[in-house]
């Protein structure tokens, strides 16, 4: 049980330094215009779906996997 909440505390800090450093990245570029703006806007926001979407399959993969260990440990208990 404590590694699932090491786990969870590592997949927030990846997510939240994942959109931090897409945001500085965002305000540190040089280009001008308001079309311009948009477009790095939309690419952030982008990157930012893409972030949370991989962060939600990572949290579903290990979920799967810690099920399936604790089904094998109650099997392994019934023997």
């Amino acid at each position: 049980m404590g590694n699932d909440g090491k786990r969870s505390g590592f997949l927030n800090g990846f997510v939240l330094g994942s959109v931090v450093g897409v945001v500085i990245a965002f305000f540190l570029s040089q280009k001008g215009g308001r079309d311009s703006l948009r477009t790095k806007l939309a690419d952030v926001v982008a990157r930012g779906r893409e972030t949370v979407r991989e962060a939600i399959e990572e949290g579903k993969e290990a979920a799967a996997q810690k099920e399936a260990e604790f089904q094998a440990n109650i099997h392994k208990d019934d023997e």
